[in-house]
């Protein structure tokens, strides 16, 4: 063993640990619901977006709807198999579209916006038994 690995064994504790770590589950009786409305929300904000034709033309509009699409596939993923480490992924993927007073043009999505600021309130909060 040369000196490197040596003190990387020293550090490490030993031999590399190859032990799994336990998925985290999440209490689905609460958070189904949660993440039903999240859904939900992110597929209106997507349909809304890309109804403004004119607006898809930008490419920071288009991409946030294309962010929030990719955000809808992560939601999807912690649906099939609902993990906390899974929801925290999808909470970090998923920002509202603005905060603060409604900014010029985004009047038709003020409720979208103000329900996914809701959503994200409730998702952040802690749960029994997770």
């Amino acid at each position: 063993m040369g000196w490197l690995s040596d003190l990387v064994a020293r550090f490490s504790g030993g031999a590399d640990d190859e032990t799994p770590v336990a998925d985290r589950p999440l209490n689905m009786e609460v958070r189904g619901p949660q993440l039903g409305e999240l859904r939900a929300t992110l597929e209106e904000i997507v349909g809304a977006m890309e109804a403004q034709t004119a607006r898809m033309e930008n490419p920071g509009w288009r991409g946030r709807a294309r962010d929030y699409s990719y955000a809808l596939g992560g939601l999807r993923e912690v649906l099939r198999t609902p993990t906390r480490d899974g929801l925290y992924d999808v909470l970090g993927s998923v920002r509202p579209l603005y905060r603060g007073p409604v900014p010029a043009g985004y009047e038709a999505l003020a409720g979208l916006n103000e329900r996914l600021l809701a959503v994200l309130a409730e998702l952040r909060q802690p749960v029994p038994g997770e």
